[in-house]
């Protein structure tokens, strides 16, 4: 979530909106920016490793890593840009997939 925010920050330094809800049992967080948005390039390799246009060693790999594991507890990501302008890195979340596994409430 801190890289998606902070990519975000990075981008829109002035203003960035987070929308969090709830859609029957998952969890939706929306990270929007002002900044320049996506490149065409870009929302075609969304996620991929070292996908970035930073240009810096190592860029692209929190992305990846955010992707990745939203993955593995079951949800998704999905990027697009917003029609004002900006950007919009969505997360949806299984809210089953945050509760403490094998937890006993004793």
């Amino acid at each position: 979530m801190f890289n998606v925010l902070d990519n975000a920050l990075e981008a829109s330094p002035l203003w960035v909106g987070l929308i969090v809800s709830r859609h029957a049992d998952d969890l939706i967080v929306e990270v929007v920016d002002s900044g320049p948005g996506f490149e065409e390039a870009m929302l075609a390799e969304f996620g991929k490793p070292y996908t970035s246009t930073k240009n810096r060693p190592g860029s692209g790999l929190g992305l990846f890593l955010v992707v990745n594991v939203i993955r593995k507890l079951g949800g998704t990501v999905t990027v697009r840009n917003r029609t004002e302008g900006g950007a919009s890195v969505t997360l949806h979340l299984p809210l089953a997939a945050l509760s403490a596994r094998g937890h006993n409430a004793d």
